[in-house]
Formats: structure tokens, sequence, C-alpha cells
């Protein structure tokens, strides 16, 4: 009898298809085996692989209720009913981006490789100040940040200590930046429930806050998930380019088009002597 290949175990649902409430993109439970990652990259083998981030964006994206499970067509907004008032929140237009009474947020999701190491993990990576946090601190970040901790504790953060926490979350529910302290309720509500899951909370939060960070579990230490009321790309990108790291490459893509293990790990599943895809941007 011919053995069956096992398939891979997708996060985003069947058929490949990721339902909006959840993270974006979010990566499969076995990533491909650190094979050859040097050619997948560069155009002769290194002794020394680079690092890769990747920053997956939906700008604007749609925060919609939650529906019924039982009806597989009601997320088709033709055939939708009204939402209530009371849950009618950050929805409209999904190509608004404008803030209004019918505003949209925008979402990031940082994510990286140590192929030297073998480790999957954006806070794995050999020079995680110079590729993410210091670009985070300068294009995202206010004079203001908090955090909700392991106990759901708010407290106000230094920059030097919100730099460590981007290094390595630890217990923390929720980072937060703004111009000015944001109430301890707003940032403790929006930390107990996943930020899919608490619709009314993360839009009380991003009304206050400039940017919400929530930590995502990885294969080796965290990711993390940006959310946001303004677009965030075309600033993390300018920051990106104005700070290169040695030894680390950065790449920027939609996150529509990374339903795919092969695409969320497109650093790895590459032939040697392939371009890189067209949706895939390098800065």
């Amino acid at each position: 009898m011919r053995r069956r290949t096992p398939r891979w175990n997708r996060p985003w649902g069947r058929r490949g298809r990721r339902v909006l409430g959840e993270p974006i993109p979010a990566p499969c439970r076995f990533p491909p085996v650190l094979v050859s990652v040097a050619t997948n990259l560069s155009p002769a083998p290194m002794a020394d692989p680079p690092d890769t981030l990747k920053y997956f964006h939906k700008e604007p994206a749609v925060l919609e209720p939650v529906v019924s499970g039982r009806d597989p067509d009601a997320r088709r907004r033709q055939e939708r009913s009204d939402v209530p008032p009371d849950e009618a929140i950050l929805h409209g237009d999904p190509f608004e981006t404008e803030r209004n009474e019918s505003a949209t947020v925008y979402r990031g999701y940082l994510a990286g490789t140590n192929h030297a190491q073998g480790r999957v993990g954006l806070t794995a990576l050999r020079r995680p100040v110079e590729a993410f946090v210091g670009p985070i601190l300068e294009a995202l970040g206010g004079p203001w940040w908090g955090r909700s901790g392991p106990d759901e504790q708010v407290e106000a953060l230094s920059p030097d200590t919100a730099r460590r926490v981007l290094q390595e979350p630890g217990g923390t529910r929720v980072l937060v930046t703004a111009d000015a302290p944001v109430p301890d309720d707003v940032i403790a509500e929006a930390a107990v429930q996943e930020p899919d899951r608490a619709r009314p909370a993360l839009s009380a939060l991003l009304e206050a806050a400039q940017v919400a960070l929530f930590p995502a579990s990885a294969h080796d230490g965290h990711d993390w998930r940006l959310w946001s009321a303004a677009p965030m790309r075309r600033r993390l990108t300018g920051a990106f380019r104005d700070r290169p790291v040695s030894g680390t490459r950065r790449f920027v893509i939609p996150a529509a088009k990374a339903r795919s293990e092969s695409k969320f790990y497109f650093d790895m599943w590459r032939p040697a002597d392939a371009d890189l895809p067209g949706y895939v941007e390098e800065v």
C-alpha cells in the first residue's frame, strides 16, 4: 500500500483560506527544514547566511464582528445582516484611508528567521536592536510607552524598558505607545483577550494610542502583531531603509499574498537561482 505524505498543519483554515479574524499571517506549526537557506537568498553559498526579517501588512483592514460559524456564507458582505450598534466597531469601506466614524485599522506582522542557528522567530534574530527594535521606536514610537503584563498589571515604561520588551516580550500581553498616557483600564481591557476577539476594547485603545503591539508565539521566541489607527507600512519601511543592518535582509510583503507556507517561508522555499516573487519588496 502506498504511504500518504502527511499534510502541512495550516493555521488559516481549510484550503488555505484565512478568516479575517485570525492573526495575519500566522506561521505554520512546522516550518520547512532550514537547509540551503544561504543559497536561497544569495547567488553564492555563504558560510554565515543572513538573517531575514519579514513585515506582512494589511493596510487598511476592517475590524468585522464575529459571525456565526454555522453559516458558511455569513461573511459575504452582500448577504450579511446589519451590525448591532454596540458591535459596529471600526467597520466600513475597506479602502477608506482617513479615520472617521466608519474608520478602518492598519495591521502588521513582524516575523524573522535566524538561518545561521536554525531558529524561527523575530526575537531570535542575531541583531534585534538594529534589525527591528530601533526602526519601531523611530517610525512608530511616541513619547509614552506602557504595557499590560502577565498579571494584568498595567505599568508605564521608560523608552529603555520598552526597547527591552520589544527584544524579549516575556509575559507582556500588549505593548502600547502614545503621545500621552493611556488610561490603565483601556489597556487592561484590550489585553484580556486576543485583539481579534476584543473589538470594542481594541477600538477604545486605538482611539488613545498610536500603536498597539501584541506578542505572538513563534517557534523560537516571539513575533509581533501591530495594530494602529494610522498607516504604518510607509513609515516602518522608511525606517528600515534608513537603518541598514549587516547580516540581515528585510522584506515587505502584502499579507494577502502570503496565504501558504511556501509564501510565508519564501526565504526557505525559493530555489537558489530564482528571483524574488514580484510581490516581495526588499528594503
